[in-house]
């Protein structure tokens, strides 16, 4: 298997230059050329999956079948969505609702690509989460700096060696490296960064953007949590869908729950459940076959946390900090201001809260953990799941099931507040790396018409003017519609816009009264 080396520093501006200068030949640009290297990128994974997977095995001991569902699965879906209507997307759109003065103005919303863009992936999806950007900026026209983490060396050795040779190198790059690389990275000059890791990280990206007024996309994390209510029906599946999203990648996953909270009344029975399907689906959990944490550091920190906590351990089993094995555990007994319950765990612990009362519950999670990158809702009361929903902000929320939106290129994902900014996956991803420029090609014929802009400007012109370029309001100020449909009022307005035309054409600019078009 390939071997990770790190881009010698002084060949970095040197790669990003040679993109910058590719995108500006704008080869790149037409949609059958950008169609050609998505479909080539689509044969790149598909062919090379089981390496790939097996890359995925040799850093982080992930079964290689997981690879497949969580990471293989989704980049293909994800390219065949985006192949399938990027013609649609990249056509040129009309606004709707043009007012009068316009109308025979041309407008149109044009999509551009933003120019050379930089991708930083990060380790515990080290495919999907460094590729689902690419493909955006692939299909939106865009040349792309790929940087992997150096977390996942095996992944980043692999994938590195695969799009060098069956992509063009004059779209994408890959460049690796540790924190020095990235730095260098970071003082050219992108049109746009797209980051994916902890808050701490993408504090440092986003103040070296703002630096040179580079604009980038977030993609963090957070303390998701997860409700259970008593009007969930099915308690015993709601535990074993949490079960399986909780302890998957070892906890590694940015929107997986990182907490519970029960209610009480159905607490015992919850947490029998949660018991049970703990020991079913990962009982047998060792060393050899379940995914390891990512690095000694983290072990070490989730050791600490374990140490110090002061709940109640429901569920465990035995850790081997030196093969990086921490064993799925359930806590409960858990306080708001325990050590489990500052930051974003990343790893297999769940803590379980009860709690009498709903709105008391929604008030914890908004005063402590505000706008978590996923929020999940195991209820059957639509009025539950409605105030959840509706007062918690979060990226995605999800009603009895959890993580499974991320799988969907059809929605949109992505944080809000401390859990990141700017979405991607399908159209999204387009729109991530295009700019929406706006398009008027004024005929000089319609000058007659426009007249009414130049100084000095009557009060005519000026009431004139508003009628052409201002919908008419449909609410009086109660807020009753009032409806402007009746076929009198139109007659009234095309005899208006009619006598405005002739007295355009007929008149000078001192004694005209009206001068619109439609």
């Amino acid at each position: 298997m390939s071997v990770l080396e790190y881009t010698p520093l002084d060949e970095i501006p040197i790669r990003v230059q040679k993109l910058r200068e590719s995108f500006h030949s704008r080869k790149f640009d037409p949609v059958e050329v950008r169609l050609r290297n998505l479909r080539k990128l689509y044969y790149a994974i598909e062919d090379n999956q089981d390496v790939l997977c097996q890359a995925v095995e040799k850093d982080l001991n992930k079964p290689v079948n997981e690879t497949r569902v969580l990471e293989i699965n989704i980049i293909l879906g994800d390219l065949l969505f985006i192949m399938e209507n990027l013609k649609s997307w990249a056509k040129d759109r009309r606004p709707e609702a043009v007012p009068l003065m316009y109308k025979f103005s041309g407008s149109r919303v044009e999509s551009i690509p933003l120019g050379t863009v930089l991708v930083i992936g990060t380790f515990n999806y080290p495919l999907s989460l460094a590729l689902q950007p690419v493909i955006g900026a692939i299909a939106a026209g865009n040349t792309v700096v790929l940087k992997q983490s150096e977390q996942s060396p095996h992944v980043s050795a692999v994938l590195s060696e695969i799009l060098a040779d069956q992509m063009d190198n004059e779209l994408v790059q890959c460049i690796n490296g540790g924190v020095e690389e990235t730095g260098v990275l970071l003082d050219q000059k992108f049109d746009k960064v797209f980051y994916t890791g902890s808050g701490t990280v993408g504090k440092i990206i986003a103040k070296k953007c703002a630096e040179s007024l580079t604009p980038c996309i977030l993609e963090l994390g957070g303390k998701s949590p997860a409700f259970v209510t008593a009007q969930s029906k099915n308690l015993d599946l709601a535990a074993k869908r949490i079960v399986n999203a909780k302890f998957v990648n070892a906890g590694q996953t940015c929107v997986t729950v990182d907490y519970c909270l029960v209610e009480e009344s159905i607490y015992n029975e919850f947490t029998e459940y949660l018991v049970k399907w703990t020991k079913k689906l990962y009982g047998d959990a060792n060393a050899d076959n379940y995914t390891k944490i990512v690095n000694g550091r983290n072990v070490k920190r989730i050791l600490s946390l374990l140490d110090s906590t002061k709940a109640t351990v429901l569920y465990s089993g035995e850790h081997n900090a030196d093969e990086r094995f921490i064993h799925p555990t359930l806590l409960e007994n858990v306080e708001w201001h325990d050590s489990t319950m500052t930051d974003e765990l990343f790893a297999p612990i769940l803590p379980l809260l009860k709690y009498k009362s709903l709105e008391s519950a929604i008030e914890s999670v908004i005063k402590n953990h505000d706008t978590p990158l996923a929020l999940y809702a195991f209820t059957d009361s639509k009025n539950e799941s409605k105030l959840i929903q509706q007062r918690i902000r979060s990226g995605g929320f999800m009603q009895n099931d959890a993580v499974m939106h991320v799988g969907m290129p059809q929605l949109p994902f992505g944080g809000i507040g401390t859990s990141g900014y700017g979405q991607y996956h399908g159209h999204d991803s387009f729109r991530a790396f295009s700019h929406e420029r706006a398009i008027i090609k004024q005929p000089w014929w319609t000058e007659i018409l426009l007249d009414a802009r130049y100084r000095p400007i009557s009060n005519f012109d000026a009431t004139l003017a508003r009628f052409a370029t201002v919908p008419f309001k449909t609410f009086a100020r109660t807020g009753k519609i009032v409806s402007f449909k009746s076929a009198a009022f139109k007659a009234v307005i095309g005899i208006v816009a009619m006598y405005g035309l002739y007295v355009g054409f007929t008149s000078d600019r001192d004694a005209k009264l009206i001068n619109i078009s439609f």
